[in-house]
């Protein structure tokens, strides 16, 4: 075997550890745990949004471009994620479901339910 080779081996393997922990982040920024029952009809982008936003108190939108961009170096229209959102709150409204704005920090889902139950 040659060094060249060798080399080869060598970023091979460092590729499949990069793209492991890829991997990994991305499930870590949307969960694919997250149960989303099929009468929200949701696509897949609109999936990891809202497998987002339920992992945390509040999303900027950065960090859904993160979510769900993370593996491309050309990044689409920054007002893609506000064209999701606004995809998913039209599909989520009929379930008491709400993504709210938080103006200047991003956004929060707010199941309706539970806070009329709170009140």
């Amino acid at each position: 075997m040659t060094g060249v080779d060798d080399l080869v081996i060598r970023q091979r393997r460092e590729i499949e550890t990069l793209q492991e922990q890829v991997r990994q982040l991305e499930e870590a920024l949307a969960p694919p745990s997250v149960h989303i029952p099929v009468e929200w009809k949701l696509t897949n982008y609109e999936k990891r949004i809202y497998a987002f936003l339920t992992t945390r108190e509040l999303a900027s939108k950065s960090a859904i471009m993160q979510a769900l961009y993370s593996n491309r170096s050309d990044e689409p229209y920054d007002r893609v994620v506000d064209v999701f959102i606004c995809r998913i709150r039209r599909k989520l409204k009929p379930f008491d479901l709400h993504i709210e704005t938080v103006w200047g920090e991003g956004y929060t889902l707010v199941d309706r339910r539970k806070k009329a139950r709170a009140a």
